[in-house]
């Protein structure tokens, strides 16, 4: 197939931007730029984040933190190309009775799908990601399997869903070149397999990477290969340790990862480094990583530089 095969210009070179910078303001990034927007906002405050100025996870008023949120989905729409799709992945928050005083799940996902419908996005049919929970985070569990008193009615049901949100910019649908549909295709596998709407065949990510909730990469590339095509840019704005941009660049896309913990950041250029030692399995041979001024003060100075520019193994 094309795709296993080098690729002619320009989409034989991939170029990843790494920002630091606060998702609620993304002046920095033009209008109508990005083709497609694979995140995982923070879960409100079930994950223990690092404390940082403008972290939207320390924010314990829900609506208010909705509220913030929204400014970053406006960011989001305005970025976008028409018909442009954000893919969003997040779960529900599971306030455990021993905090709470009474166990109650805050639907954070429908919160999310009511609010950008406000703001003029489309909604989509989700999926539902089946991964294991945290059950010491989420609930009370008791140690044998379940949440609740041992063997009676009225346990709690586990948390093991997350929603991959699909919200979509009004406008017309785009018409790839030729090229890129060819270096685009999925095999018929692929397509009977993915656009299912329940996912149970990819693993939650271990959060011993050093960030609360880290998506997998596998996740991530997913969702850029159903909804991109060669070439595209794919924007991250709360990119944590660089997932979204790692799997752009397996891909074969273009990425801009934006993320305001400058440790995360210092996290995500180590896991791009390692990522580009190979050549990625979908045709790129070149790869470039811009890394702005404010990037660049972080300790790792191989990668924060400015501008580099290296080719793959063949």
């Amino acid at each position: 197939m094309l795709r296993t095969v080098p690729w002619p210009a320009p989409y034989d070179t991939t170029t990843h931007k790494v920002h630091i910078g606060d998702a609620r303001e993304l002046s920095w990034v033009p209008d109508a730029s990005v083709h497609l927007i694979v995140t995982s906002p923070p879960y409100w405050t079930l994950k223990e984040y690092r404390h940082h100025v403008g972290q939207l996870g320390h924010l314990e008023d829900y609506e208010q933190f909705l509220d913030e949120l929204d400014k970053a989905w406006r960011e989001c729409a305005r970025v976008l190309v028409p018909g442009g799709r954000i893919c969003c992945v997040v779960g529900d928050v599971c306030l455990p009775r021993r905090t709470a005083g009474r166990h109650q799940v805050i639907p954070l996902h429908a919160d999310i799908q009511v609010r950008a419908r406000r703001i003029g996005l489309d909604c989509l049919s989700p999926i539902y990601w089946n991964k294991i929970a945290n059950g010491v985070t989420e609930a009370d569990g008791n140690g044998a399997g379940f949440y609740g008193k041992p063997y009676q009615p009225g346990a709690i049901v586990k948390n093991d869903v997350e929603y991959i949100l699909f919200l979509r910019k009004g406008g017309e649908y785009r018409k790839p070149q030729l090229v890129q549909k060819a270096l685009s295709m999925l095999t018929k596998e692929e397509m009977q397999r993915w656009w299912q709407p329940i996912w149970t065949d990819i693993k939650g990510a271990s959060t011993r990477s050093g960030h609360p909730a880290p998506y997998p990469v596998t996740l991530a590339e997913r969702l850029i290969r159903m909804f991109s095509f060669a070439g595209d840019t794919v924007l991250d704005p709360f990119a944590g340790t660089c997932a979204t941009a790692v799997a752009a660049y397996r891909a074969g896309r273009n990425s801009i990862s934006n993320e305001i913990d400058p440790t995360y950041v210092e996290m995500g250029l180590t896991n791009l480094k390692v990522a580009t030692k190979d050549r990625p399995l979908f045709g790129s041979a070149h790869c470039r990583i811009i890394v702005d001024s404010i990037a660049a003060k972080t300790k790792n100075t191989e990668y924060a530089r400015g501008r580099r520019k290296w080719r793959t193994s063949s």
